[in-house]
């Protein structure tokens, strides 16, 4: 399988993730706007956020499988994302201290477990599309997903104490959220500005050397540079060759060389051989 049907199977996963957000946030907000729960109007907006993030990774994919300019879509993402998560704190933080308390209807407690089951669902499609297609943006958004499903959970099991007299918990669950996607769009921030600073994470490269010194033939690597395009990585990598071989045979490692990356997941390999005389 080709990387381009990689990635636009990965695509599946984005748009799947996308879909299942929108009717999510759309049916929690209403179910905590009617049902006076602030903590399930809070999750809603997180997975309002979610969108974003799901619409950023699918221009990812489509950049990968058509080349463009670098774009600045996911620092945009992180902004809009880090407002929603201020301003839902500063709804929720002075209501902590105002002393009446709305007690939410018991309906938003199952509104919450039925979501979290779904985002569950969605992890494992996604998680498994990830691991056949290679894509590490699918993957990062299915933890997205299960870590979705875990605060959605999360909020069901603290609305219970809603019900038994504490119905504060909603409020300070609302402004924990609140917390939660700042957090997140600030997570995305320092990413976008690693990235686009053309930054590589070094753990990455060293695992992509690892793989190149799989071909029996790559005596060692003398460098190896990554960068980011979309959701794609391209790597230019200098190995080290046996110094008594023919043009034709070190091209032909190099291309041993390249065919074993694209089957690792990397989109553009970039080989150059040097002789070991010369080392």
């Amino acid at each position: 399988m080709t990387q381009s049907e990689n990635l636009k199977i990965a695509q599946k996963g984005a748009y799947l993730s996308l879909i299942v957000y929108i009717i999510l946030s759309i049916v929690k907000y209403f179910v905590g706007y009617v049902y006076d729960s602030a903590a399930v109007r809070a999750d809603s907006l997180n997975n309002m956020t979610d969108i974003i993030v799901s619409l950023a990774v699918i221009i990812g994919l489509k950049i990968s499988i058509k080349p463009a300019d670098k774009n600045h879509s996911t620092l945009l993402v992180s902004f809009i994302i880090m407002f929603v998560g201020i301003q839902v704190v500063i709804e929720n933080f002075p209501r902590i201290f105002s002393g009446a308390h709305a007690t939410p209807n018991a309906i938003t407690i199952y509104v919450s477990v039925i979501s979290g089951v779904i985002m569950i669902i969605v992890f494992f499609i996604n998680q498994k599309l990830a691991k056949r297609t290679n894509s590490s943006s699918l993957n990062s958004a299915a933890k997205d997903n299960l870590s979705d499903a875990l605060v959605s959970i999360g909020t069901a099991i603290g609305l219970v104490f809603t019900q038994i007299g504490f119905p504060i918990v909603d409020i300070i669950l609302a402004t924990i959220l609140g917390l939660l996607i700042i957090y997140t769009g600030f997570g995305i921030f320092k990413e976008s500005i690693f990235t686009l600073s053309d930054g590589f994470n070094e753990q990455e490269l060293d695992a992509y050397k690892n793989y190149v010194l799989e071909i029996e033939e790559v005596i060692d690597v003398q460098s190896i540079k990554g960068r980011y395009h979309g959701s794609s990585i391209f790597v230019d990598v200098t190995i080290v060759v046996e110094s008594d071989l023919s043009l034709e045979e070190a091209h032909h490692i190099c291309d041993k060389v390249e065919h074993h990356m694209h089957e690792k997941g990397i989109s553009s390999v970039y080989v150059h051989p040097e002789p070991v005389s010369i080392q």
